[in-house]
């Protein structure tokens, strides 16, 4: 007789934990002891193996391949996974953290992550001091003994949204996962956790569009004009790529060969922001010009719920229109470049707890 259990999608979680040490395992038995922070998605996704698999039709097997002649090797290989969440104080410094691999704090406790050319990594292996530079262990528990642990997981790439009109005007963030340990063994990967830890839960602190008190940028030459915003995304990637392997076939070393941040801003058409003189987004775009624009949420940068962003824009087209009831929009697409002492992109985000308790 089949099998009558079934697996509800909201009964799987993932959770979290920051590495000690690059790539190794937090517990080396198939019990995995290690609390990890609950990650707040709506769907947990199954790491995917992206492992070698060569199947061959050899000369003597006639017109049909012989099992014996599919070779699949674990070594070399990647794991990736897909992720989308409500952003969270936590959630939010943490996977900004994994996919710029720079950070700074100051007061109790102010994260800063920042795309500057020079302080970000360029690769990262072996010692980890203080979480610096930054991996996880990654724990995907769909039930007891069924358990998937990744070891050495940041991320490739973050994409970061709000809107007014969706998600309840929540902040988002999506993104993948990616590591270099794809070859399941006890001290790193390992299939059959049991994950009999203790879970944190998710944190259910979230980020809201419409608490963005300052939301200013430049324009022709004006300096923080202030804008009313519909929308905003902020996409940053690495371009990580695994080199080497040890004994077991896992990464010595992730390589970081270009740290790129896109985005995309819609915002009222006004006169603060039209055609005209003085105030002609078009002529931004035409003329090649740098642009600061900043964000936060909240009042300052001191409690939870509050962050900070600020990008130094470029735009990369003619910025488009978004018409709807509510009137005309401006969409402006851009990347964010370095300008002088101006750094690329800046996340500064609040969060009361020191990265070596991630």
């Amino acid at each position: 007789m089949a099998d009558t259990r079934v697996l509800p999608v909201s009964s799987i979680k993932y959770g979290l934990k920051a590495e000690t040490s690059f790539g190794v395992g937090l517990d080396s038995s198939g019990a995995d002891g290690t609390a990890y922070l609950t990650q707040p998605v709506v769907q947990a996704q199954k790491p995917i193996f992206n492992i070698l698999r060569e199947s061959r039709l050899l000369s003597g097997r006639g017109s049909v391949k012989n099992a014996a002649d599919t070779i699949t090797n674990l070594r070399g290989g990647t794991v990736t996974m897909p992720f989308d969440m409500v952003a969270t104080p936590r959630t939010l410094a943490q996977h900004a953290l994994l996919v710029g691999q720079e950070n700074a704090t100051s007061g109790s406790t102010l994260h800063e992550m920042e795309i500057d050319g020079a302080s970000n990594a360029n690769s990262i292996g072996g010692t980890i001091s203080s979480g610096i530079p930054h991996s996880c262990n990654l724990a995907y528990y769909p039930a007891a003994g069924e358990g998937i642990k990744v070891s050495g997981i940041v991320c490739s790439d973050l994409t970061i949204t709000g809107d007014v009109g969706a998600n309840n005007g929540l902040v988002s963030m999506s993104g993948n996962y990616f590591s270099g340990f794809s070859n399941p063994v006890a001290a790193g990967s390992a299939l059959e956790q049991t994950f009999d830890g203790t879970w944190v839960d998710a944190q259910t602190t979230y980020f809201n569009v419409m608490d963005f008190d300052t939301r200013t940028l430049d324009v022709e030459g004006n300096a923080t004009q202030t804008f009313i915003m519909k929308s905003f995304t902020f996409n940053i990637s690495n371009g990580v790529n695994r080199v080497g392997f040890n004994t077991n076939g896992d990464a010595e070393v992730y390589v970081f060969p270009e740290y790129v941040v896109t985005g995309s801003l819609v915002i009222k058409y006004d006169d603060e922001f039209d055609y005209g003189a003085a105030n002609n987004v078009i002529q931004d775009f035409l003329d090649g010009n740098t642009m600061t624009l900043n964000l936060i949420c909240g009042d300052g940068n001191d409690a939870a719920g509050e962050m900070e962003i600020t990008a130094e824009i470029q735009y990369t087209g003619d910025p488009g229109q978004d018409l709807s009831e509510t009137g005309v929009f401006h969409t402006l697409e851009f990347e964010c470049v370095q300008n002088g002492s101006n750094e690329a992109f800046k996340l500064e985000t609040f969060e009361n707890s020191a990265v070596t308790s991630w």
